[in-house]
């Protein structure tokens, strides 16, 4: 019988295995180079999501904390007004708590900005008022916390639900007052010029209302004051 021999591979044989096995690695490590790179991508998005969500849901704890504050419109005349200014690019407010601090009552605002290109991006501000007396609506607040709540908006706007005056909301309660009057959405809402406080604030985003309420206390309040109104 003929002696088998065994067959080595050749050089051709070894370079064409050698380049086949490192196109392998080569691919392997572009492809963990894309995974690693995309969860990173991925892992930042969702981190800003939930900082995002979580800073919305503190936000929102202090919009449903809003309630009418009495300011001196004319603190030597003795008029009283409300601290509350409602424009169509946004307002300003008072609520019993802050984003920076669950305890501490704040002025806040919520306002639009216009992007370059075209769009808006929704702003909040508060000034905490811890330690600080809120009796004029000239004073001078300390404004220390900004960030954008959301961003790229195509539609932004602001309404306010409310009566139209402080004499037509006694007239409704009044047993003389014949006339039948509700309260109504305005464009504009001047708590110191109305001598009331708007009981539920529109924003509009992308055609989705966020609704804040406010108790319908305005005559209570006041009547708690010897001032005039």
């Amino acid at each position: 019988m003929g002696r088998k021999t065994q067959r080595a591979f050749t050089l051709v044989e070894t370079l064409i295995a050698m380049v086949l096995l490192s196109l392998l690695m080569l691919g392997g490590a572009l492809a963990y180079d894309y995974f690693t790179q995309n969860w990173q991508r991925n892992k930042g998005s969702m981190n800003d999501a939930m900082q995002r969500h979580h800073l919305t849901t503190l936000v929102q704890r202090v919009t449903q904390s809003t309630f009418a504050k009495v300011v001196h419109k004319n603190r030597q005349a003795g008029h009283l007004g409300f601290y509350f200014l409602g424009r169509e690019e946004g307002f300003t407010a008072v609520s019993s708590a802050s984003v920076q601090d669950p305890t501490v009552p704040a002025v806040y605002r919520l306002f639009k900005e216009q992007n370059q290109d075209g769009t808006w991006r929704l702003i909040y501000e508060e000034a905490p008022l811890k330690g600080f007396r809120l009796e004029e609506p000239e004073q001078n607040l300390p404004f220390n916390f900004r960030r954008v709540i959301y961003d790229n908006i195509a539609e932004l706007d602001f309404s306010y639900f409310g009566w139209n005056n402080y004499d037509e909301r006694r007239d409704v309660i009044s047993a003389e007052n014949r006339e039948v009057l509700e309260p109504r959405w305005f464009n504009e809402y001047d708590g110191l010029a109305r001598v009331v406080h708007p009981i539920a604030i529109r924003i509009n985003l992308n055609g989705m209302s966020w609704l804040i309420t406010v108790s319908d206390n305005a005559i209570d309040i006041l009547g708690g004051y010897s001032s005039d109104v």
